[in-house]
């Protein structure tokens, strides 16, 4: 579902004077899935926000395995630039499934983070959510093996409207695999093997937490 601009965090709080502004700089453009937004090291041409679909931050290791570090829904940013010229993106971008953002041009994007107090305080607030999402990420890739990096997934994903217990899933067991750095193959026998224990049950498009105290054992 599409969003409108005043729905993204990056602009609450804005007056609707500052909404009209920003409106009348912003692109909108729509990507199939799997197309890519920008690659890991270009210059920062434009910033995003996602208006409709998925979009994944990823790096590619030496190996040539995918690492995700962030998937991206509607009203998100890719925003990293802290506001300079001189940028280069630290990552690649690429819609998951059909997708459709919002572009604004480097340049205009740095104007209204240099003259807009409001906006330098969200994006500051933005980084520092980032950094402490990317420590979590680094700690669980370094120290953890991949069952308790999957259980972990697993306990942070959002709950399903009205059910603690129901966990919407948008992601292919591949996704999952990129996200926490295994094998598509590694996820889906221990999510296999999760069920079996009779700690899960696999729906479409969702997980059901049968025993989370169960689960928060194995971490």
């Amino acid at each position: 579902m599409a969003i409108q601009l005043r729905d993204v965090p990056f602009f609450q709080g804005l007056t609707d004077r500052e909404l009209t502004t920003v409106q009348s700089c912003l692109r909108e453009k729509s990507f199939k899935k799997g197309q890519s937004l920008f690659v890991e090291g270009a210059g920062c041409e434009r910033v995003f926000f996602v208006r409709s679909g998925r979009v994944k931050l990823y790096r590619l290791g030496a190996n040539g395995r995918e690492q995700i570090l962030e998937t991206l829904g509607p009203g998100d940013t890719c925003a990293c630039n802290p506001g300079v010229k001189e940028w280069r993106c630290a990552s690649s971008g690429e819609a998951v499934v059909p997708s459709t953002v919002w572009f604004l041009a480097r340049d205009q994007y740095v104007n209204l983070v240099n003259t807009n107090s409001h906006l330098a305080l969200t994006l500051n607030r933005l980084f520092a959510e980032r950094l402490q999402c990317f420590s979590a990420l680094i700690e669980d890739v370094s120290l953890k093996d991949s069952k308790k990096r999957l259980v972990k997934f697993i306990l942070d994903m959002p709950a399903a409207t009205g059910d603690k217990t129901a966990l919407s899933l948008p992601f292919t067991r591949e996704e999952i695999a990129q996200r926490i750095g295994t094998a598509r193959e590694t996820v889906a026998r221990q999510l296999h093997d999760l069920k079996r224990k009779k700690l899960i049950d696999i729906e479409p498009h969702r997980i059901v937490i049968r025993d989370r105290e169960s689960l928060k054992k194995l971490l």
